[in-house]
This record gives C-alpha cells, structure tokens and sequence, in this order.
C-alpha cells in the first residue's frame, strides 16, 4: 500500500507538470489562431470593421471562433479577386473590341490605315480599288491588282477627260 502512495506521490508532480504544458500549449495555439486570423482576414478584407470583428471572435472565443471565421470569412483573397477582374476585363475587352494597333495595343477601328495614337502603318489603300488591304498581303483580294500592273488599271485622271466646251458669256447672249 505503500508503494501506491508513494506512485501516486510521485504521479501528481508530473500530472501537475503536464497541465502546465498542455495549457501552455492550448495558450500558444490560441495565440496562434488569433495570429492566423488577423493575416488571413487582412488577405480577404480592407475594411477594418470586419478585420476587427474577426480578430475579436477568435479572441474572445478561442476554440469556437476559428470555425466561425471559416464559414463567415470572404471566400476569395484580395489578390484573387484581383486576378479575376483582370481576366474578366480582358475577356470583356476581347469580345468587345476586336481590332487593336499592334505597337499600342489601343483599340482601333476595322479599315484604319494608321493607328491614330502611335502613328503605325496598319494597312494600305490598294492603287487599283483604293479599298484597304493588309500590309502582308502581296496582291488585292478585291481588284486581284499585284501592285505592278498599276498604271494600266488606273481609272482616268482629270486631264485625259474630256469635257464639253464651255462658252463665254456673251455668246451665250446672242
């Protein structure tokens, strides 16, 4: 019998020394969670209300809190929601706007021949049709004009055209 006293003596020194660990322990993962919390909250959050209200439900609840800041919590970061504006915007833009200057990467209309911003060549004026053509394209889809028989296609000029004779003013009287 005395050898269960003395045990048991002895067992309560360590009992009481593991307590003190386990509720060291327990303190510093609450400290811990409410550390967590504030960082993750800043993440998902800029206003400070809400910040608070998380910081202090983890606080003043110490186990209950974490789980409540899970399901209350924003579901995106800052920075995510950032990203996805992002890829939406350039997805809007893509639909949007389907013609943008290559230097720039400004939107431009469909037949421009210069960028208006930048002043890049975007296209030329063919010199048969004088429609707009690629810079890439070596002949006219619309005229088939390879751009050396241009001489030969030209529409007439103002001098070659003939025109009735005008007359005076006084002939016209008579």
């Amino acid at each position: 019998m005395q050898a269960i006293q003395d045990f048991l003596a002895n067992l309560v020194p360590l009992l009481q020394m593991f307590g003190i660990f386990i509720g060291a322990y327990l303190v510093l993962l609450w400290a811990a969670a409410v550390l967590w919390t504030y960082r993750d909250i800043r993440r998902r959050s800029e206003d400070v209300s809400v910040q608070v209200l998380a910081v202090s439900l983890v606080l003043l609840l110490p186990f209950v809190g974490i789980p409540l800041h899970l399901i209350l919590r924003p579901p995106q970061t800052l920075a995510e929601k950032y990203e996805h504006e992002l890829e939406q915007e350039y997805l809007r833009r893509d639909i949007e706007e389907k013609y943008v200057c290559p230097e720039c990467q400004r939107p431009i209309e469909a037949d421009f021949v210069l960028c208006p911003h930048c002043q890049a060549a975007l296209r030329r004026r063919c010199s048969s049709c004088e429609r707009v053509v690629d810079l890439t394209w070596s002949v006219c889809p619309y005229c088939g004009n390879d751009g050396t028989t241009a001489a030969s296609r030209q529409a007439p000029t103002v001098q070659s055209a003939t025109y009735p004779a005008r007359t005076r003013p006084e002939e016209a009287v008579r």
